[in-house]
């Protein structure tokens, strides 16, 4: 059959790659189409379409853009697809009842793990099979109820699945590349709020089998081989396993040497490896030996540095462990970023205060903060819907905090620490890859000239004291909202006046650290563009030669390094904390075709857009906007088969045409009119639910922009998003009116240059507000409109917004016009 597998390609997409590889592997025809934005529906369903596909895949991992995927089937439908639509993943494995709604469109849901399922699905449409006799499905009976058939259990192992298709170039960091790879499935952890958790939980309810499942280090280690020399020589690999540590240390070591030894069999160098642990995983000694194997970066889940804290998330953490783990990484050389979810159902102000002098005390490590979600299907979501807290509906849920000043902090950092907390550009984002670029620079770049490794020590100095001067800043701030939340607790106009004030002060603050951040990047991605990374001298070991022989692989590596030299080093300066949904992007015409077919079967592209202004606030990662006619195909080639007794196959590696000259960032064409506020989706109610409103409105704490931003300036258009933290609670969510802060304002600016000035337009919000501007001559100049002088690219002009509802405060830099 013919399938088209639409996804969020922020980075390699590991979840698709293994479903195309097991499908190509069954005889099917298999596309991969990036969706990472909402405003690229459109061209995606287009794209979509002229494949003429039968079968339709959506890969929803995350309920904060379910709403964005649900609302793709419901256009493909309304384009007038007939065929199969699918889904998978986290969200629609938990919601499968509420996905399966009829007004989405979707015929099926793959639950749980869905390499067997896909493959039995497809197998089922092509011979005309009944669907309920497949395992491991859900889907609608003739009278439209949604039923789940006979569960799988989960696979145990690993091992005998196929390498993932390879779909598209990897990223480069610091002119290095980054690899994603998977080497485990599941967690030992409960935590209340995750909904990786629940989703093996959910598998083991009703399949049976171990939610914690390893490949082997021989398995994993001939996967990276494979791709190393692919990518000729020195590499990242970021695990992105639930948990790269195991729960016993030394287990831990054990795992991590049998790869390197495996590495060292296949003849690979130097690698760098990334991965996520949790605390109580870490000693001091394991540090020190998982850096001399190459890790140089560790996501560590610390979550909530307050004991109460802890124990209401279900963490099972001592906080004690969380200082030991973080402390054993810095003094290791391993990097270390972590997020605190300083807000949750139970949060009290002695909890935020904790957290606060937490934040002060590891100031060596770059955070973030932000609120534990109701994740659908988790223990939090059971607990809120059992308390009747929730609001919204499963596309996304809103609580509030039982602590009325803890709730007050929440909308005061909300409105205030909008743009330095969730803006992908923002500086938190930014701040958490400044001290990995370091650490690659570092490690891989590391040189014998005294004057090049002075200037490579200086760099990571000035990094160590620009990441600690922003978390200490950032502990700073939030202590002055939960003073706020105290003192003015009780005056809503006092209240509002101050945080937008507040909101204000940390938007001068950022103005600096942007510049000091914009400045310590150049001067890296200068230092790393001296590098020059000449192909490895190494070869493939017999071993590793003999295995690619047997598995038909010689011709793979050989066209997919031939494609990557032919591109060049793509320098990206990563900007990455901890993924939730990985940023960064790529190409929307990535060649991963395996079938040829003329281009006048394709769409033309879209006319160019009119000249309009563009909308710049909030940035978010900067994309490709696919407006080329789709590429010509290119054959992908056949699956091996794996070795007989190892179950070891090769990755599908697909061939690439050159990536042209890297233009910076393209957007689409803003909307001339603002969008008025998003309706909430409705409150959740027995099955079957009533149609949520169209369109529904992704759930994020608060809005996004009106339209795409502006591009970058030529330099800072290198310095290129990986991943991010993403808000994800509800957008447009209105809170309880018994408190201040109830309604936020959604506003956005509007920027076009005018010779030397910029034009700044504040687009959206009420007619009845009070703005106040910073950064012209006139500040304080209650107009929506300004002309603005900027005495550098690195000035900002920032704008507060008070209605009766709530504070908005948003910014626009002279660089990013």
């Amino acid at each position: 059959m013919r399938v088209v597998l639409v996804g969020a390609d922020f980075e390699e997409n590991l979840g698709m790659g293994m479903i195309a590889a097991v499908a190509q592997a069954a005889g099917h025809e298999v596309f991969i189409e990036p969706f990472d934005l909402p405003e690229n529906a459109a061209y995606v369903v287009r794209r979509v379409l002229a494949r003429s596909p039968e079968v339709i895949g959506l890969s929803i991992q995350f309920q904060h853009r379910s709403a964005e995927f649900l609302e793709l089937s419901r256009r493909l439908r309304a384009e007038g697809f007939t065929g199969h639509i699918t889904a998978g993943g986290q969200f629609p494995t938990l919601a499968w009842r509420e996905a399966l709604t009829p007004y989405w469109g979707l015929d099926s849901i793959v639950l749980h793990e869905g390499e067997r399922a896909f493959v039995a699905l497809l197998e089922a449409l092509g011979e005309g099979k009944p669907l309920s006799e497949i395992p491991g499905l859900a889907l609608c009976t003739d009278d439209g109820v949604a039923v789940r058939t006979q569960g799988l259990p989960l696979l145990e192992g690993l091992d005998t699945l196929p390498f993932p298709v390879r779909y598209r170039e990897h990223a480069r960091h610091c002119n290095v590349p980054f690899i994603p790879i998977m080497g485990s499935r599941g967690c030992w952890g409960a935590c209340s709020y995750c909904a990786i958790t629940s989703f093996y939980r959910d598998a083991r309810a009703h399949g049976g089998g171990k939610t914690l499942r390893h490949r082997s280090p021989e398995n994993v280690a001939a996967e990276m081989a494979t791709l190393w020399f692919a990518a000729g020589g020195p590499s990242l690999f970021c695990f992105h396993d639930d948990n790269f540590l195991l729960p016993r240390p030394a287990d831990s070591l054990a795992r991590v040497r049998g790869m390197r030894a495996a590495l060292d069999d296949f003849g690979v160098g130097k690698v760098g490896l990334i991965g996520k642990c949790r605390p109580d995983s870490m000693t001091p000694e394991l540090a020190k030996e998982l850096r001399a194997l190459g890790v140089i970066r560790l996501y560590v889940g610390v979550e909530n540095a307050s004991q109460a804290g802890s124990d209401h998330l279900n963490r099972r953490n001592q906080t004690k462990h969380v200082r030991e783990a973080l402390t054993a990484c810095r003094e290791a050389g391993i990097f270390v970023c972590y997020n605190l979810l300083v807000f949750e159902p139970d949060t009290t102000i002695a909890d935020l205060r904790e957290n606060i002098a937490f934040m002060r005390e590891m100031s060596a490590h770059p955070v973030n903060f932000c609120r534990a979600e109701p994740y659908f299907g988790t223990p939090l979501h059971a607990d809120l819907s059992e308390r009747g807290s929730l609001r919204g509906s499963y596309l996304g849920f809103d609580y509030r905090i039982e602590d009325d000043r803890a709730e007050l902090v929440f909308r005061i950092a909300a409105a205030a620490f909008r743009q330095r907390n969730f803006d992908p550009d923002g500086v938190a984002n930014r701040t958490m890859g400044l001290g990995y670029s370091a650490k690659i620079l570092e490690h891989f770049h590391t040189s014998s000239d005294p004057t090049r490794e002075k200037a490579r020590l200086r760099l990571a100095e000035r990094t160590a004291e620009l990441t600690r001067a922003i978390a200490l800043e950032t502990a700073d701030f939030l202590s002055e909202a939960v003073d706020l939340a105290e003192r003015h607790g009780s005056d809503a106009d006092r209240l509002s006046r101050e945080t937008a004030l507040l909101g204000l002060r940390i938007a001068r603050a950022d103005r600096l650290r942007h510049e000091q951040l914009d400045r310590l990047y150049e001067d890296m991605e200068a230092f790393g563009a001296g590098v020059v990374r000449e192909p490895t001298e190494r070869t493939p070991s017999s071993k590793l030669q003999r295995l690619a022989q047997s598995l038909a692989l010689s011709a793979s590596i050989a066209v997919w390094s031939g494609a990557c030299d032919s591109c060049g080093p793509r320098q990206v300066m990563p900007v990455d904390p901890v993924p939730m949904d990985p940023g960064g992007s790529t190409p929307p015409n990535n060649n991963n075709d395996n079938l040829r077919r003329p281009p006048q079967d394709f769409p033309p592209p879209d006319p160019p857009p009119p000249d309009r202004p563009v909308i710049v606030d909030p940035v978010p990662p900067p994309t490709v906007v696919p407006n080329d006619p789709v590429p010509p195909p290119t054959v992908m080639p056949p699956d091996p088969l794996p070795v007989p007794g190892t179950g070891v196959r090769p990755p599908h590696i697909i061939p690439h045409d050159p990536v042209p000259a890297d233009r910076g960032p393209r957007v689409m064409p803003p909307d001339p009119l603002p969008r008025p506020r998003p309706p909430q989706p409705p409150p959740p109610d027995p099955v079957p639910y009533p149609p949520p409103v169209d369109p529904p409105p992704p759930p994020r704490m608060v809005p996004p922009p009106v339209a795409d931003p502006l591009p970058a300036s030529p330099k800072s258009a290198k310095l290129v998003v990986i991943d991010q933290w993403r808000d994800t609670s509800v957008r447009g969510a209105r809170r309880s009116e018994d408190m201040p802060l109830f309604e936020p304002p959604i506003v956005s600016l509007d920027a076009r240059r005018e010779g030397d000035s910029i034009r700044v337009r504040l687009v959206g919000g009420e007619d009845a507000m009070s703005i106040r501007w910073e950064g012209v001559e006139d500040t304080g100049l209650e107009t929506r409109e300004v002309l603005w002088t900027p005495s550098s690219l690195f000035d900002q002009l920032r704008v507060a917004v008070r209605t009766r509802g709530g504070v908005a405060i948003t910014s626009v830099r002279a660089r990013m016009v």
